[in-house]
């Protein structure tokens, strides 16, 4: 084998990375998403644009609370600065952030789950939302594994308490980003356990993967022989789809192996 490095050495540094994952301020590491990480891209992408589409609404509640206070003859600093309908449907779309960001909070606050590894006391302790569910110990782990996409989630099974029956804990949404896999993978490290690939790894094999059994079921549809290259080579595929389409429509002389033309009808 040569010891040559390769010209890329991205292509050969992402499935060794070491995990990078978060950890609390004693230096637990947080197996799966913390809820910062799973809220702030709500509250400051997702909730924003609901509250400017719902703005008109609450811009009639500010205008109609504004007339009230000038009825019972309040016109002061307040007053004035609301009179503007643009700066009505500024505050209410914040009031409406506001209340859309607090009520997105607190759920998620008391139903959060995550798992906390202490490796130097080679403890696991999972956390429901303030609370400590339940506590393992390190040695206890018998597998923990997770899918690297959004929406997945993780598997940790334990050995049973003295004998006991063995048990399970579920992780939510393992795959949410970088770090929240790299927590997983930092648990199958210390637990002796082969740590997967990083979650960019593993998520553009997914991506591949998934786009390959849509070629392949294209291929199948127009009766086009699959080659092992097109796993690989999109373009090449693509090329030869085309080009079976066209024998297909009678614009383009069938080659050996080509399914015959189906009475010049396009595929």
């Amino acid at each position: 084998m040569s010891a040559t490095p390769p010209a890329d050495p991205d292509a050969a540094g992402p499935e060794s990375a070491a995990p990078a994952p978060r950890r609390t301020r004693s230096g637990a590491v947080i197996v799966g998403p913390t809820v910062r990480a799973r809220y702030v891209p709500g509250a400051l992408i997702g909730l924003p644009l609901v509250a400017a589409i719902l703005s008109p609404f609450a811009a009639t509640a500010v205008q109609q609370w504004r007339r009230a206070r000038l009825a019972g003859g309040s016109d002061g600093l307040l007053e004035q600065v609301l009179a503007p309908a643009a700066v009505q449907l500024l505050v209410g779309a914040l009031l409406l952030w506001a209340v859309f960001a607090l009520w997105a909070l607190v759920p998620m606050l008391m139903t959060h789950r995550a798992v906390l590894l202490d490796v130097e006391r080679g403890t696991l302790e999972l956390r429901r939302g303030p609370r400590r569910a339940a506590r393992a110990r390190l040695e206890d782990v018998e597998y923990a594994v997770g899918e690297a996409v959004r929406g997945s989630m993780a598997l940790i099974g334990l050995r049973g308490v003295d004998g006991g029956e063995p048990r399970q804990w579920v992780l939510p949404e393992i795959g949410w980003d970088e770090a929240s896999f790299d927590g997983l993978r930092a648990l199958q490290s210390a637990a002796g356990l082969r740590p997967a690939p990083p979650r960019t790894v593993l998520v553009r094999e997914e991506r591949r993967a998934r786009r390959e059994r849509a070629h392949r079921e294209l291929a199948a549809r127009v009766g086009m022989p699959w080659r092992a290259e097109y796993a690989q080579d999109e373009a090449a595929f693509q090329a030869e789809f085309d080009r079976v389409r066209r024998v297909l429509g009678g614009r383009e002389p069938a080659r050996d192996g080509d399914p015959a033309p189906r009475g010049g009808a396009s595929a």
